[in-house]
């Protein structure tokens, strides 16, 4: 058997190797946040699953938003404007952005999944279209190529077919997978960036739980256009008047 001939431990082969690792790295971490929620230390907190509830923030007054959401007076006065601003109508004539269309990110399938799925997908198109190529000049020509030319090679056809794949499953199983019900019911909570750095127009994972304990990852951006939200960081959840949740970082 030629992979048998294969030096597994060769340079050759190693970047497939590493990916194939890491690719089963993501399947452990996701099926563990899938069982256990990984709960960041501290509970969040229960501000009540009303429907809409976040609708009615629109007006009120920093003070007044800081006694409603329990946060500090600058970040209450931060989150005012924020909604403010959602409330703002687009300007006759000007064509509105849509951040969800174009740009690299949109070009390789970023978008269509949670950024661990496509990870795990490209990662696994990476390293077995090398292991194959490998495969194929040990048994024709008797050796491998040098991992600087055999990296590139695999890296076009993964990016493409992950493109492919991402898409397809995107079409299959749709990204909001929480009733619109559920979702209204996770204004108002607290959650944690667990993948990415959230900013307008590049979504990042985040971590909620409801009030009736039930986990909700959801692919959210900020509220003001110009907050950068890190991995990690512990979050507001707010649903303004328009019915798209956002975020505000506490802390």
């Amino acid at each position: 058997m030629v992979f048998l001939r294969m030096s597994f431990l060769g340079p050759e082969i190693f970047p497939f190797l590493i990916a194939a690792g890491l690719v089963l790295f993501l399947l452990f971490l996701e099926l563990l946040l899938l069982t256990t929620g990984l709960s960041s230390g501290a509970p969040s907190a229960d501000l009540g699953d009303m429907p809409d509830l976040d609708v009615e923030l629109t007006g009120m007054s920093a003070p007044e938003l800081a006694a409603e959401l329990d946060v500090p007076v600058d970040l209450a006065a931060e989150i005012e404007i924020g909604l403010a601003e959602a409330e703002l109508p687009d300007a006759p004539g000007e064509m509105v952005s849509t951040p969800t269309t174009g740009g690299l990110p949109d070009f390789l399938g970023l978008r269509k999944q949670p950024l661990t799925i496509w990870l795990a997908i490209f990662l696994a198109l990476f390293a077995g279209t090398g292991l194959m190529l490998q495969s194929g000049m040990m048994a024709i020509f008797g050796q491998m190529l040098p991992r600087l030319i055999a990296v590139p090679l695999a890296l076009i056809p993964a990016l493409a077919l992950t493109r492919t794949i991402a898409g397809a499953l995107a079409r299959l199983i749709p990204r909001d997978e929480t009733a619109a019900i559920s979702e209204r019911s996770l204004g108002r909570r607290r959650g944690i960036v667990t993948v990415g750095t959230a900013r307008r127009g590049s979504p990042a994972q985040v971590r909620i739980t409801d009030g009736y304990g039930n986990t909700h990852y959801a692919m959210l951006e900020p509220l003001s256009d110009k907050d950068e939200i890190p991995q990690g960081a512990e979050v507001l959840v707010l649903r303004p008047r328009g019915g798209e949740l956002r975020l505000v970082q506490l802390g």
